[in-house]
C-alpha cells in the first residue's frame, strides 16, 4: 500500500504538540514527564458542546487534542474523514473507578462512567465535536495496537481512495491497576493518512512480513526508547523520529508471532525544500 502522511498531531512527554515533539526528537532532547493530575490542563476540549465537554474524560481529551492538530495541519475538513481510534486500554481512569465500584457491596456504577467505559467513546465524542457522519473504527490490540491501527487506517485509505484520520493513544492506569498494566506516560499520536500522490512530502509504503522480521526500530535517546517500549502508542515513535529528522527509513512493527508490519518511510526532499 502506497500512502502519504498529510497531517501529524502529538501529545505526550510534557510536549504540547507535534512542533515541540519534532524539535525534541530532531535535536536529541530528552522527553519530559506529565503526571496524570496535570494532564487535563494541557488538553483541548473547548470545541466540544457543553454537555459533552463536562462528560469527556482525559483519555478522550488526549486523543482529540492530537486529532485537532493532525487535521488542521492537513488542511482538511474533519467531518469528511473516516476515523480509526486505537488504544490499548481505553479510558483507564473510568475503568479503574468502575472496578472499584464493583468491589463495593452496592456495586453501583454511574451512567456517565459506564458511557465513557466503552472503547469507542473517544471516536463518538470526536464525531459529535466535528459533525462527522463517516465510519468510525475502535481498535484495541494490547502492545500491538499501534501496528493494527496503522494497518486498518491504511487499508481504509487505500480501499476508499480517500484520507483517513488515525488516532493512537494511551493513558496510564491510576493505582492500583497500574501495577498490573503499567503504561509509562500519557501519549497520543494523530495522523491523517491518504493514498500517495505526486509531490507528497511524507510517503509511506506498508506491507506484511512473515515471521518476526527485523528488530523493531530503536531510538537513539534512552529516554525516548523507554517511552517507545513503555507506551503502546510509543511504537510509532521511530516513524515520528524519521519524519522529524527528514530521514528515509525502513521500520518493522511487531504484530504477533507469525507476521509483522513493514513500514518504509520515504521523504521527498525536493518537495520539502520547495515548501520551505
Amino acid at each position: 500500500m502506497n500512502l502519504s502522511i498529510r497531517g501529524i498531531g502529538f501529545v505526550g512527554a510534557a510536549l504540547a504538540d507535534w512542533t515541540e515533539a519534532a524539535a525534541a526528537l530532531r535535536d536529541g532532547d530528552a522527553p519530559g514527564h506529565m503526571p496524570l493530575a496535570e494532564l487535563g490542563r494541557a488538553l483541548k476540549a473547548d470545541r466540544l458542546p457543553r454537555t459533552e465537554r463536562r462528560r469527556a474524560g482525559k483519555s478522550t481529551r488526549l486523543a482529540m487534542t492530537a486529532c485537532w492538530e493532525a487535521v488542521e495541519s492537513a488542511g482538511l475538513d474533519p467531518a469528511t474523514l473516516p476515523m480509526v481510534f486505537a488504544s490499548s486500554t481505553g479510558d483507564t481512569e473510568v475503568l479503574t473507578q468502575s472496578c472499584a465500584s464493583l468491589a463495593e457491596p452496592e456495586r453501583m456504577i454511574s451512567p456517565i462512567r459506564f458511557h465513557n467505559s466503552v472503547h469507542n467513546a473517544a471516536s463518538g465524542y470526536w464525531s459529535i465535536a466535528v459533525g462527522a457522519r463517516e465510519p468510525a473504527t475502535a481498535i484495541a490490540a494490547h502492545h500491538e495496537t499501534a501496528a493494527v491501527g496503522l494497518l486498518e487506517a491504511a487499508m481504509q485509505a487505500t480501499l476508499g481512495n480517500q484520507p483517513v484520520l488515525l488516532a493512537v493513544y494511551d493513558l496510564p492506569f491510576p493505582e492500583p491497576m497500574c501495577r498490573a498494566e503499567p503504561i509509562a506516560e500519557p501519549m497520543a499520536v494523530g495522523l491523517v493518512i491518504a493514498p500517495a500522490q505526486a509531490g507528497d512530502v511524507h510517503r509511506v509504503t506498508l506491507g506484511m512480513a512473515e515471521g518476526n522480521g527485523p528488530v523493531e526500530g530503536v531510538l537513539g535517546h534512552p529516554d525516548w526508547e523507554r517511552m517507545r517500549r513503555g507506551v503502546p502508542a510509543g511504537r510509532l515513535l521511530p516513524l515520528l523520529d524519521a519524519i522529524a529528522r527528514g530521514e528515509s527509513r525502513q521500520l518493522h512493527l511487531v504484530m504477533d508471532g507469525t507476521e509483522g508490519l513493514e513500514v518504509n518511510y520515504q521523504v521527498n526532499n525536493a518537495t520539502q525544500h520547495h515548501d520551505r
